[in-house]
């Protein structure tokens, strides 16, 4: 294996950018010498929170081929983080980092060099060189960014989920950092150093501030076992007391294309069942079948849980799971730099109103690791509040987001489309109402 190899669906997306012009070994510079230090200082890492966002924003540069330099007190994990084992978190991202990308791996310990980008969690002193500096904060449902000149203690939170949101703005703001070294090969110079602009200010809110912390996901089926879901897994795994129960349904092998972008898959797992190897992983965490297939209209499958989460580039198979009875869903998507997610319940636009087309094609999807981890994450957000019990808005029902201009989510209720073939615009039962 290659690193090219590994970066294919990463370097499909960049040449949206830079077109066929520059060779993948201009691309792949630009990747491998942006140079990153997360920096933490006991205090600031001492939360599951803080070590949530920490583990994150290193494999999502990792998988985007950055170096990184881990510059923390070694600690013990407070909670599960896979693909890393329990125990020792630096030890845990060491043996990681070596099944990544191949040729890469973490440096634990400070530069001897100025890096790009220098990332300090809370209010850890900066005293390293680096031509840029942010810090990083997380609420129990948000994540930032701030300006270096303005610490502020981490919240000591055991919630994940702004640390997670925290550890992708970070990483997205890495990878902006290479892509702007490819500016003299862009097609629209002015254009890609607007969507890459740095962020020295970013808030994502991922669910109201006073949504319940709830671990109890209840019966819940995966459709697909990719980047996606995988992200979603990721995110869900890390939820304190967290209870599951449910099947992956997915057909495919991971391949080595796959590794720029799922969360929890290594090199080791190359040519092993995608939803065995998911299973296996979160065994202790998720009580989780393994369905070696595709999703079929009237498959055996049905009926399937009463929630499920789709993250299948196809988009008749969503069609056909909301067609199946399911009574509620969410799916996450992506589409070339941006990520999406959607709920669906009857009542709402379901998801062929949403999507309303198909795209046929086989070929390769371009993506990067940072898209297909904020539609996982949305997803799985969208999953902890209706399990919650808490009413989803119509408002909330869609979201539209290009990770690296966080300032800029849309979203709203989804229209239901009279004659929908999905739903019909679920005649009589048509409006907007809460999930």
């Amino acid at each position: 294996m290659i690193l090219s190899d590994a970066l294919d669906r990463t370097l499909l997306l960049m040449r949206d950018e830079v077109g066929d012009a520059p060779p993948d070994d201009v691309l792949i510079e630009a990747l491998t010498s942006t140079s990153v230090a997360l920096v933490v200082d006991a205090a600031n890492i001492a939360s599951h929170a803080a070590q949530s966002a920490f583990v994150t924003a290193a494999l999502l540069m990792a998988r985007s081929a950055h170096r990184v330099f881990l510059v923390a007190p070694e600690t013990t994990l407070g909670g599960p983080q896979p693909p890393l084992p329990r125990g020792p978190m630096l030890e845990g991202l060491a043996g990681v980092g070596g099944e990544l990308l191949p040729g890469l791996a973490f440096t634990i310990g400070p530069p001897a060099h100025e890096v790009d980008l220098l990332v300090a969690f809370g209010d850890t002193p900066l005293d390293l060189p680096a031509r840029r500096r942010i810090r990083v904060n997380a609420e129990p449902w948000a994540g930032s960014i701030s300006a270096w000149d303005a610490p502020r203690r981490w919240t000591p939170t055991w919630w994940p989920m702004g640390g997670l949101a925290a550890g992708a703005l970070v990483a997205g703001e890495a990878f902006k950092t290479a892509m702007l070294k490819l500016l003299p090969y862009a097609l629209n110079p002015q254009m890609t150093a607007s969507v890459f602009a740095f962020s020295d200010q970013a808030h994502v809110q991922l669910a109201p501030a006073g949504t319940p912390f709830h671990g109890d996901l209840g019966d819940v089926d995966f459709i697909s076992g990719g980047a996606i879901n995988s992200s979603a897994l990721f995110a869900i795994a890390r939820l304190p007391g967290v209870h599951l129960r449910g099947r992956i349904v997915e057909p495919d092998t991971f391949a080595a294309s796959n590794l720029n972008r799922y969360m929890l898959m290594l090199r080791s797992h190359d040519g092993l069942g995608k939803a065995a190897t998911l299973r296996d992983l979160l065994q202790d965490l998720l009580d989780i079948e393994a369905v070696p297939a595709r999703y079929e209209p009237g498959c055996s499958l049905d009926p399937l849980a009463g929630r499920v989460v789709i993250g299948v580039d196809d988009i008749p198979t969503r069609w056909a799971v909301q067609r199946s009875g399911a009574g509620w869903l969410t799916i996450g998507a992506t589409t070339h730099w941006s990520s999406m997610a959607s709920f669906h319940t009857p009542g709402l636009g379901c998801a062929q109103c949403l999507h309303p087309e198909d795209e046929p094609g086989d070929a390769a999807i371009p993506t990067q690791a940072c898209v297909s981890f904020w539609a996982g994450l949305h997803a799985a957000a969208y999953l902890i509040r209706v399990a919650a019990g808490v009413g989803l808005p119509a408002i909330d029902q869609h979201l539209y987001m290009t990770p690296f201009r966080p300032d800029q989510i849309v979203g709203g209720a989804v229209r239901t489309r009279p004659g929908c073939p999905t739903c019909g615009g679920w005649g009589v039962r048509g409006g907007a109402r809460a999930a």
